[in-house]
């Protein structure tokens, strides 16, 4: 299957004064398949959307910049257009829907007006054409009274059909790649479900390629094909979620997957955490970065940065712990 995106080495990095610098993605590398939907995993502060940004050359500057790496979108280096070539790609090849729709959307334009927008600008359609489209997608995403929505403002619609909103200005353009960047953190648990099951559907009726950000397992098992799990700008697992969830090798994994309240737990049993939290990306630890967090540190955790090691099996580990596909000691 031809690769749709593929980041290598990729480092993005903050100037948090005038001497101190912090890299937020720190050599980052993956790859995602036509059709395949990728989820980049981890807490806050851990990298996932700073990564998204950087694909989507968006990350503000100041005070961050994409400091090396190259970034490949269909054979081409998006970090070698200009900013005119980048605007033919962004909304129209790669779209992002946002974490909080009500900040992203505008809230002075009708909603037509905000989806009809890209499909003018990208696909040369008239203004009649266009708004022929937006109706279209507004039922393909089920928003009922598809035509009388498109004179709607984003404040006259709930926290579910906002998102709903998001995806269809995402999607106006039918794009090869979709970023999502927590599109469900902000909703209950029904209307989540109802959203996924939108995206996946979507993926599979339109062959569009999914990088799905979340800090939750739960969705991940649910939705993706592969997952990256990322810890202060570094990737510490990657594999199929198949082979994540059935043998996770990283402490940081079984942490994530630990913390996952389960119907078996007993009442009154306190639910597992993982201890501490993300360090300052200005005052990391000497050696591992999970090491000051990790519940099975070891004397080289302190002193060494462990690689990232491509397994046998495809999955790519970084662990001192982890020799042949398997956690010893």
């Amino acid at each position: 299957m031809a690769k749709l995106l593929e980041v290598k080495n990729l480092i993005t990095q903050f100037k948090v004064d005038k001497t101190k610098i912090i890299s937020a993605v720190d050599k980052v590398s993956f790859s995602i398949d036509e059709g395949e939907t990728l989820a980049i995993v981890g807490e806050s502060g851990s990298g996932k959307s700073v990564t998204a940004l950087s694909v989507m050359q968006l990350v503000p500057n100041p005070p961050g910049h994409i400091e090396g790496g190259e970034i490949f979108f269909q054979g081409e280096d998006l970090l070698k257009m200009s900013p005119a070539q980048m605007r033919e790609v962004r909304g129209n090849k790669i779209s992002m829907i946002f974490q909080e729709p009500m900040t992203s959307l505008n809230p002075v334009y009708t909603i037509g007006e905000q989806i009809t927008e890209a499909i003018r600008l990208h696909l040369k359609l008239s203004k009649k054409d266009a708004e022929a489209r937006a109706v279209e997608l507004l039922r393909k995403v089920e928003i009922p009274d598809a035509e009388k929505r498109l004179k709607t403002y984003p404040h006259q619609l709930s926290g579910g059909m906002r998102q709903r909103v998001m995806i269809c200005m995402a999607l106006s353009c039918s794009p090869k790649l979709l970023i999502a960047d927590e599109p469900t953190t902000a909703l209950d648990v029904t209307i989540q479900a109802q959203i996924l099951d939108l995206i996946r559907h979507l993926r599979e009726s339109e062959k569009t390629a999914v990088m799905f950000i979340t800090h939750d397992l739960g969705v991940v098992a649910d939705i993706a094909h592969r997952a990256v799990v990322m810890y202060a700008g570094n990737i510490m697992e990657m594999g199929s979620v198949h082979d994540m969830f059935l043998n996770p090798l990283h402490p940081y994994t079984r942490g994530l997957l630990n913390a996952i309240p389960k119907l078996s737990t007993p009442r009154g049993e306190k639910l597992y955490t993982i201890r501490g939290i993300v360090p300052d990306l200005s005052n990391l630890p000497k050696g591992c970065v999970f090491s000051t967090r990790c519940e099975e540190c070891m004397e080289i955790c302190h002193e060494k940065r462990p690689p990232l090691r491509q397994l046998e099996d495809g999955r790519q580990v970084r662990c001192f712990k982890v020799e042949g596909g398997k956690v010893i000691g």
